[in-house]
């Protein structure tokens, strides 16, 4: 008789196989995630292009984008990758407004462009699809370098990141992330109102060196 101990489990290649057929795939671009991607975008993208021009300066829409898209895919049973992708093409449109309307205003400053035909607009156009195009591919050359190989050194990334995974963690964490911004949102509106004033602002006088005789325009 053989005293050969007996071996109760599956073998090593099963566990590997079924490790391996276990392993969930996770959807990364997808119709759903770049539609809802490029509402955002145009919605973020002409909301900052207006408070650009009215208030010279912009907002960062990766927090708004990154929201929207945790909130709308989660019911769809979408992906951390899904919301990932929606997220960062929602961000885009303040990038490309914010590049536009510092920069063609003094075009038409300039008189170079009256934007009273047809092909000022095209040319515009023109000029920030190659801007943006531009900017795509610096990121994937540089994408390895500054992302994969080391942690996001970036606060708005990290922070982008962190929305994401409050959402991940179920429902308690994005229980949590609402109820913040239920609370900005509410503080913002009494500010708004009158009852009090979030912040303080105060003007210092320093005098005058010299009067400028230069006209813009």
């Amino acid at each position: 008789m053989s005293n050969a101990p007996q071996s109760s489990g599956p073998p090593a290649g099963a566990n590997a196989e079924s490790g391996k057929a276990s392993t969930p795939v996770l959807s990364e671009f997808t119709i759903r995630a770049l539609i809802l991607g490029l509402l955002m975008c145009v919605v973020l993208g002409a909301a900052n292009a207006y408070l650009g021009l009215k208030a010279g300066m912009t907002i960062a829409a990766t927090y708004p984008a990154a929201v929207l898209s945790m909130a709308v895919l989660k019911l769809f049973q979408g992906s951390l990758l899904e919301e990932n992708f929606a997220r960062t093409v929602g961000s885009i449109g303040e990038s490309i407004a914010a590049g536009a309307i510092f920069t063609i205003p003094a075009f038409v400053i300039l008189k170079l462009w009256s934007f009273n035909s047809l092909t000022d607009y095209l040319t515009a156009s023109a000029l920030m699809i190659v801007g943006g195009t531009l900017g795509i591919l610096f990121v994937t050359i540089l994408r390895r370098v500054m992302v994969e190989d080391k942690s996001l050194p970036f606060p708005e990334s990290v922070a982008a990141s962190e929305i994401h995974k409050a959402g991940q963690r179920g429902a308690d964490a994005a229980v949590q992330l609402f109820k913040a911004m239920g609370v900005g949102a509410f503080v913002k509106l009494l500010d708004a109102m009158g009852v009090f004033r979030a912040s303080n602002e105060f003007m210092l006088a320093v005098g005058q060196f010299k009067q400028s005789f230069v006209k813009l325009g």
